[in-house]
């Protein structure tokens, strides 16, 4: 398995507010679908990311993929961005230590099913177990960038790095729910 980081792919992948042409490398596995749906301020549908019914079996099964859960679900806790987000804030702090463990098993089973693996996701419907969090595009995209990073930890090869973005990418619509704030444009003379 490869574990070479590929900054260009994943800073295109989750530029969401930030207009990129996309590179040759963004084309592998559907990452460009990804990539230009999020810049249009949507997510890709599931027929545009590669179907590949191996996937489930390449990030580990049921186990490498708990264990990627694991940890991009602790790193999100502590990321710096998300934390900017005063509900996202709060759950951290009030609800993590007795709701984190189950939040931890339904992601593993939402993710297995969305990749092929043997399982239907049962959970909430991602857009009511997310509406409260007032979630926007960027920070969608900060949780996508610790989710890259603990695919590459665990060792998973850049193209399923890659096919696995365009997934998570399907579930935007439903997860963020407000518009990042506007930022002042100094004009030019």
């Amino acid at each position: 398995m490869a574990t070479g980081f590929r900054p260009l792919v994943a800073a295109a992948i989750f530029s969401i507010s930030l207009p990129s042409a996309a590179s040759a490398a963004d084309t592998i596995s559907g990452t460009a679908v990804a990539t230009s749906a999020a810049q249009a301020g949507k997510s890709p549908n599931s027929s545009q990311c590669k179907k590949d019914k191996g996937l489930f079996d390449r990030l580990g099964g049921f186990f490498g993929i708990a264990g990627v859960v694991n940890n991009f679900s602790d790193a999100i806790l502590v990321n710096p961005v998300l934390n900017q987000n005063p509900a996202l804030t709060k759950w951290n702090q009030n609800e993590a230590p007795t709701r984190l463990p189950g939040l931890k098993f339904l992601r593993t089973m939402w993710i297995a099913a969305m990749v092929g693996g043997p399982i239907k996701y049962t959970g909430q419907p991602l857009e009511m177990a997310h509406d409260r969090f007032n979630m926007t595009p960027t920070e969608f995209a900060e949780v996508g960038k610790e989710i890259v990073k603990a695919l590459q930890g665990a060792g998973v090869a850049q193209a399923d790095i890659d096919q696995a973005v365009c997934i998570y990418q399907t579930s935007m619509d439903e997860v963020v729910s407000s518009a990042d704030p506007l930022q002042a444009v100094t004009p030019k003379n």
